[in-house]
């Protein structure tokens, strides 16, 4: 299966500069800085702010509303989910990609749930960072295909259960629609494929969502997974 998950937002070229601008959050210096001379390369990205704490990212993308920030799942003050809920109250239209080096089912999962479009291990190749900056930023979602083995391996069998019995109830047209949102199409393209108009699958997508007791394209795909639909 890919591991770009699209979501329904395509946002535009950036105004002015043209540069993703992006904000890197973790509590260690090399890595911050590691990341910084990898980044400040590319012709399309600028780094508008590092951070070394939860609270000051926050405060950070409060201010500078970033298109993109790089967040460690573990900081000193709050955890990386939690950040991720806060920035993304006070500055929605910011893509957050977890990077980090953990792959616990329950971390990956509520990072998603918090509206990250992103999760990378930090073994990652330097070249998919920057193809996941790219990529959030036009508003796809992307996981490590460490991180999607991983929560269908660590599910636990009754949550297993659960989802395969919410999964039963959905029609195979659902199915299908799921796995042209977990191969990158948007609304529009997934509705030519199934002959259905853009609202349609709006409201489609509306519906799986509450079946499986989620607000995401992202979780709707998670949830898939454990449910051993893709």
């Amino acid at each position: 299966m890919s591991n770009r998950i699209a979501q329904s937002r395509l946002r535009p070229e950036p105004p002015g500069t043209g540069r993703i601008r992006i904000l890197i959050v973790d509590d260690h210096e090399v890595v911050r800085c590691g990341l910084r001379q990898l980044l400040e390369r590319e012709s399309d990205m600028e780094i508008i702010g590092e951070a070394s704490t939860g609270l000051d990212a926050v405060r950070i993308a409060e201010g500078k509303r970033p298109d993109v920030v790089l967040l460690d799942t573990k900081l000193g003050d709050i955890d990386g989910p939690e950040v991720c809920r806060r920035i993304l109250t006070v500055s929605p239209a910011t893509s957050v990609v977890m990077l980090t080096g953990y792959l616990q089912e329950g971390v990956v999962l509520q990072s998603l749930a918090a509206g990250a479009k992103g999760y990378l291990i930090k073994d990652v190749e330097l070249p998919e960072v920057k193809r996941t900056i790219r990529a959030v930023y036009r508003g796809h979602s992307v996981l490590d295909p460490k991180v999607a083995s991983g929560v269908i391996a660590n599910a636990t069998a009754g949550n297993g259960k659960s989802l395969r019995r919410l999964a039963g109830v959905l029609a195979e047209s659902d199915r299908a629609i799921i796995r042209h949102v977990a191969a990158g199409l948007t609304n529009k393209q997934i509705g030519a494929r199934v002959h259905l108009s853009p609202h349609t699958i709006k409201d489609r997508l509306e519906k799986i969502a509450s079946t499986f007791e989620v607000r995401s394209r992202t979780e709707i795909v998670a949830e898939s997974m454990r449910a051993g639909l893709l």
